[in-house]
């Protein structure tokens, strides 16, 4: 009981003390990197006991499967509060990821799938208010991230009311609910809209905690889901992840060859990323599960290496360009610009980045799969396709970069120190030789 308590209630406390420091943003971000890297401490170092306690009326356990995923959330939360030190990235970023870190931890502790599902519903919320924060006059990120979430829910909820219960004939598909459930909590098309959205509006780290964090726990719910009732894998939604997958890597890789500004750039390219973890829903359990993590955890370093280089180049123009793309800013930090680089071609799964050992099992493991006619011979095809079309679009997004700036284009006097041309280039080059490595973690297994 201590110890669901501790995981619970510490970061709702954290929450409340890093609202109070709001007008002190470094001093809130150092708060919430201490909660977590304590909270990781202690996890750790705790022996699960696996047996199910009450709590507040709801069977919950710790497991040695959910502790390893929430050591896996602490730790990248750790990483991006304490780069919110350097890179204040709203009000609500400490506080609602603290509180979207409560209901994620209490979804994968509690037992019955409708209350964890509902709590998945609660932290998104708390997570909306991440990529609003400091911005009072739009709201169609939020809205349309916390919508996506909104949708899904209940559909989940009927899915799981009638395999329960288990009619003599479903009022509803449960398979084709459970596929339009699964694509609106990962962006597939045509429900891709809101991720373009909260990329628009988002910070840099808030995207990546919204995006590259929190998506660990619905992968969980649904892959558990999954393990239980394999008959909601059937025909039809394998049919239904197939297209929505293959639309959502072309219309990914055509919108990031025709970006028209960054944001827009990096929102495609991350589209492409999704669409290869939907893909992993048709995967056989245990392949399927092991690849969505891989691939998360690839997209958590692109998108870091995204957010540091973004970040960087900023700071050499006054007025960030929201129509057209920064022509030209990669020669005033050339390093900065290679961060940006690495990242977005590291959510594209390219060889020699950290995200390619994701993007090379899924390859790998639909191209066998088409091979013995389990999936679509054309699926491959398309996955590679739409990935080609997103490395043009990247490759067009480093020209422009590298170009020769307009006449009377104005630049903001800030320069490179030689140290942080010393940190960035030392990043760089770790990255590149982390991605020469086997991988470093143990996969989590899939809860049970």
């Amino acid at each position: 009981m201590t110890t669901l308590q501790t995981l619970l209630f510490t970061p709702l406390i954290a929450a409340l003390v890093a609202r109070l420091l709001v007008r002190q943003p470094q001093l809130t971000a150092a708060v919430g990197t201490l909660t977590v890297g304590v909270l990781w401490l202690w996890l750790r170092a705790l022996e699960p006991s696996g047996t199910a306690v009450v709590f507040w009326g709801q069977p919950m356990a710790l497991t040695s499967e959910n502790q390893a995923l929430l050591l896996l959330l602490l730790a990248g939360l750790f990483v991006l509060f304490g780069l919110g030190i350097v890179f204040p990235s709203g009000d609500w970023f400490v506080a609602g990821g603290l509180v979207g870190l409560s209901f994620l931890a209490a979804s994968l502790l509690v037992r019955p799938f409708s209350v964890a599902i509902v709590l998945l519903l609660l932290a998104s919320a708390a997570l909306s208010l991440t990529v609003q924060s400091e911005r009072a006059g739009s709201v169609r990120g939020s809205f349309r991230y916390l919508l996506a979430a909104v949708l899904a829910v209940p559909l989940l909820l009927i899915v799981n009311w009638q395999l329960e219960a288990q009619p003599t004939t479903w009022l509803l598909p449960p398979g084709e609910l459970a596929a339009l459930a699964a694509l609106l909590l990962m962006a597939g098309f045509p429900f891709h809209i809101w991720l373009q959205a909260v990329v628009n509006e988002a910070e840099p780290l808030p995207l990546t905690l919204v995006v590259g964090v929190a998506p660990l726990v619905p992968l969980a719910l649904l892959f558990q889901q999954f393990a239980i009732y394999p008959n909601l894998l059937d025909a039809a939604f394998r049919q239904l992840i197939w297209l929505s997958g293959s639309l959502t890597l072309l219309v990914g890789g055509v919108l990031a060859l025709t970006a028209v500004h960054l944001r827009r750039a990096i929102g495609s390219v991350l589209l492409l990323d999704m669409a290869l973890t939907i893909l992993c829903l048709t995967l056989p359990e245990q392949i399927g599960w092991e690849t969505a993590v891989t691939l998360q955890m690839g997209r958590f370093s692109g998108l870091l290496l995204v957010a540091g280089g973004w970040q960087l180049l900023k700071r050499h123009q006054a007025n960030w360009p929201l129509d057209r793309l920064p022509t030209g800013l990669g020669r005033r930090s050339p390093l900065s610009l290679a961060l940006l680089a690495v990242g977005l071609f590291s959510l594209l799964g390219l060889p020699f980045t950290v995200g390619f050992g994701g993007h090379w099992r899924l390859l790998t493991a639909v191209a066998e799969l088409a091979h013995r006619s389990a999936v679509p011979w054309w699926l491959p095809a398309v996955a590679l396709v739409g990935l080609g079309l997103g490395a043009a679009g990247v490759l067009r997004l480093v020209a422009v970069l590298l170009a020769k700036p307009e006449r009377g284009e104005e630049e903001t006097a800030v320069a490179d120190p030689l140290w942080l041309q010393i940190m960035v280039g030392m990043v760089v080059t770790a990255v590149l030789w982390l991605a020469l490595l086997p991988p470093l973690l143990t996969l989590p297994s899939l809860p049970g």
